[in-house]
């Protein structure tokens, strides 16, 4: 049995991704392409850790801060830094509406934990 592309569907090394898939290849991890999503928005000048760094995914060999996804029911979590002047509200809603289409997350939660002149 072939995989798509003719390769075979038994060699080694190799199995099925989804092209959205969290282990996309090219795309890097669900975290990562969430968090460039982010510092993408203009309004964002960088992410943040949030009260004592609580706010991050662990990735092989580093942590990255300002994202923690939530797995079931939980929440997905996102700590920024907004461009002083940013309206906060709707800045925050649209990184809201950002993460929920990146990850289908429900339920969202945005911590602004500064703003910073750029």
């Amino acid at each position: 049995m072939s995989a798509p592309g003719g390769i075979p569907a038994s060699a080694p090394g190799l199995r099925a991704t989804s092209p959205g898939g969290a282990e996309a290849p090219g795309r890097g991890s669900l975290p990562e392409r969430v968090a460039g999503a982010l510092l993408a928005h203009p309004d964002v000048v960088r992410l943040s850790g949030g009260t004592f760094g609580a706010v991050a995914t662990y990735l092989p060999g580093r942590r990255l801060l300002g994202v923690a996804l939530g797995e079931g029911d939980e929440p997905a979590r996102i700590s920024v830094v907004l461009r002083l002047g940013a309206r906060v509200r709707p800045t925050a809603q649209a990184l809201r509406m950002l993460v929920a289409a990146e990850t289908g997350a429900r339920r969202v939660d945005v911590v602004v934990t500064d703003v910073e002149a750029p």
